[in-house]
């Protein structure tokens, strides 16, 4: 034969006949449409969605762009610096909140007792909103030199009311989690 080799088919036709499936020689669908083809294809790509689910679809969409963009908010240095600087304080701010909850209501039940002890009361109330005043200032003068320290070009715009914001806050209650515990040195 040489260098040529022939390439014949071993198979014989029966055999290959009987390796072949049925072929069904009747559609069961009539072909559709171009119209109603390219309708179903859009309606796979994009799916229109009742009201209901268009609406629950958003939301989720506006909480997730939320989220990630609170996250890419909270993961700058200056106030990640200021988050642990807040929560490895002992503070006055932190109990604000209960602590003028309690005093107004002690006041509300003493106005029925003598205007002595309702006016004792009241005083009580602007007495703890000048001492959280007094530590937020201490606490955002002591920030102020660590940031001076750690990040000396970055800006201190918009920490303060951030900063106010997470020392009123119940420490179990603040979002993100504290990273540092109470007394440890940052």
């Amino acid at each position: 034969m040489g260098l040529f080799k022939s390439y014949e088919r071993e198979d014989t036709p029966a055999e290959v006949q009987d390796t072949k499936p049925p072929v069904s020689t009747k559609k069961t669908v009539p072909t559709p449409s171009r119209r109603d083809a390219e309708a179903a294809r859009r309606q796979r790509l994009k799916p229109e969605l009742n009201p209901k689910q268009a609406k629950a679809r958003e939301r989720q969409i506006r909480m997730e762009n939320r989220a990630e963009q609170l996250q890419k908010m909270d993961s700058e240095p200056g106030r990640v610096l200021l988050r642990d600087h807040i929560d490895a304080r002992r503070s006055l701010s932190q109990w604000a909140l209960p602590i003028v909850m309690v005093s107004l209501a002690f006041s509300m039940f003493a106005s029925g007792f003598s205007m002595e002890v309702y006016a004792i009361s009241m005083y009580s109330v602007w007495a703890i909103f000048g001492a959280i005043i007094v530590d937020i200032v201490l606490m955002w003068r002591g920030y102020k030199k660590l940031h001076a320290q750690r990040l000396p070009n970055e800006s201190t715009k918009g920490l303060m009311s951030y900063g106010f914001n997470r020392a009123i806050n119940i420490r179990r209650f603040r979002r993100p989690p504290p990273r540092v515990s109470v007394g440890q040195i940052i």
